[in-house]
């Protein structure tokens, strides 16, 4: 028994140092997970990350502001225009001039009276249009100045049409010596303005250009409008004229002039051998008198695949038309495919009936 305490103790005293080291040697190895740069990875991220990203964030939103104050404002279309009427290019000037008609603005009727001096034509042209599109009638006198007095025909035959638009009686007399002009174009003009205008006191001379073939229709037109009942026995006469072009205007204007002493006359005009154009504006203009001679004429043409005819067809079915009008009228109007046609037919019958509803009121 006491030898083997010995031997165990002898054991013991051999075994120790072995343990010892084993202990010195586990401890080393537990530090190894902590030194396993775990440490220096944490410190380099932080260190770059935020160095790079803050100092390239206000670089790009220095940039933007600065590009804001280079956008520039829409320019002003008014003062541009008036800067085209200071420019070199006559092309110019005109387009700066035409915007300043066309604005509708009266600031602009300086800068467009101004350009009625202008050295080149178009630019005239165009002033004297615009100031006529503004209605500026303290300009009528300037103008009817151009009208006589401008070495361009261009610019005389402009005037003549604009001052259509200024509906001043004033340019009247300027207008009656421009049916003298020796460009026919300007004649031609004045006298279309004449008649819109219906100006009386150019009665006299319109009716003696009714020998002149070349302005015989206009001036057919403007005794219409002007409705010249002194011109009525001269326009009978051009009913049966050879250009087709002149019987419209003749007609047209017998029924704008409406001395019923015509009807024998346009009746005639309703016949299958005239032009379609012809006969059914000769219906009209008895629709206008209060005859319903052209009704049968119009019932033709209410089907015509020509919307011009079909509408005055209508239009005298609407004026003069009766209750078989109506009937005959919704009877198309249900029957139609073609919105376009289906809608003037609607128009046509509301119309009709309307005027049908009145007669029947005591």
């Amino acid at each position: 028994m006491k030898k083997i305490k010995i031997a165990s103790f002898f054991l013991t005293l051999i075994l120790a140092p072995a343990l010892f080291l084993c202990a010195q040697t586990a401890p080393l190895k537990t530090p190894k997970p902590a030194v396993k740069k775990a440490a220096a990875k944490p410190a380099a991220k932080p260190a770059v990350k935020p160095a790079a990203k803050p100092a390239a964030a206000p670089a790009v939103k220095a940039a933007a502001p600065a590009a804001k104050p280079a956008a520039v404002l829409p320019a002003d279309p008014f003062a541009e225009a008036v800067q085209k009427l200071k420019a070199k290019e006559p092309a110019v000037r005109r387009q700066g001039a035409d915007f300043l008609g066309a604005s509708r603005d009266q600031k602009a009727v300086p800068h467009l009276v101004k350009a009625l001096g202008d050295e080149a034509g178009a630019v005239r042209s165009s002033a004297a249009d615009g100031l006529c599109q503004l209605v500026h009638r303290e300009s009528t006198a300037k103008i009817s100045e151009l009208l006589l007095k401008d070495k361009d025909a261009l610019v005389r035959q402009q005037a003549a049409s604009s001052l259509s638009y200024m509906a001043d009686q004033a340019a009247g007399p300027a207008l009656v010596k421009a049916l003298k002009d020796e460009a026919p174009a300007v004649r031609y003009a004045a006298a279309n303005t004449l008649g819109a205008l219906r100006y009386a006191p150019a009665e006299d001379k319109l009716v003696e250009l009714l020998d002149d073939a070349a302005m015989r229709r206009v001036v057919v037109s403007a005794l219409g409008q002007m409705q010249s009942k002194k011109a009525a026995p001269a326009i009978f006469k051009l009913l049966a004229d050879p250009d087709k072009y002149t019987r419209l205007e003749a007609v047209r204007a017998l029924g704008a002039i409406g001395d019923k002493s015509a009807a024998p006359e346009l009746a005639k005009r309703l016949d299958k051998a005239e032009e379609p154009h012809v006969r059914v504006e000769a219906a009209l203009a008895l629709a206008k008198l209060g005859s319903a001679d052209g009704l049968v004429t119009a019932y033709e043409f209410v089907k015509a695949p020509d919307l011009s005819l079909k509408n005055q067809a209508l239009e005298v079915i609407g004026s003069i038309g009766d209750k078989r009008s109506l009937q005959f009228i919704e009877e198309l109007y249900v029957g139609e495919k073609d919105p376009v046609s289906k809608n003037m037919l609607d128009f046509t019958r509301q119309r009709l009936a309307a005027r049908l509803q009145l007669q029947v009121k005591p």
